[in-house]
């Protein structure tokens, strides 16, 4: 996601690109994530008193989403401060394992109790 107002910057699943352009306002990152380029930067953040631009482009790389897998399953959140995916789906899981724990000879039920 753009870091300036979180839009998409890469539209596609795969291929090739040189550089990645937010289609909002046209930051563009290099394929590393790097802000490479901000259209009007010295008219947007100028410092008349201090004399320079003062926006540096290096503290300003793309938003990334923290990613975890469980029993196979991907799951990503743009939140920082949100908790990490086991505490999260904690109550959950018990039900999620009897779904994904399956095998290919099946599951049996056994009765009684």
């Amino acid at each position: 996601q753009c870091r300036h107002r979180g839009m998409r910057i890469c539209r596609s699943d795969a291929g090739n690109a040189k550089s990645f352009t937010c289609t909002y306002h046209g930051w563009a990152y290099d394929i590393a994530g790097t802000l490479v380029n901000v259209p009007y930067e010295k008219e947007a953040f100028y410092d008349h008193k201090e004399g320079d631009c003062g926006f540096e482009k290096a503290d300003w790389g793309p938003l990334q989403a923290r990613v975890e897998t469980y029993k196979g399953l991907i799951f990503a959140n743009w939140d920082a401060q949100a908790p990490d995916l086991k505490t999260y789906l904690s109550d959950a899981m018990p039900y999620m394992d009897t779904m994904l724990d399956r095998t290919e000879a099946g599951t049996t039920v056994v009765g009684g109790m």
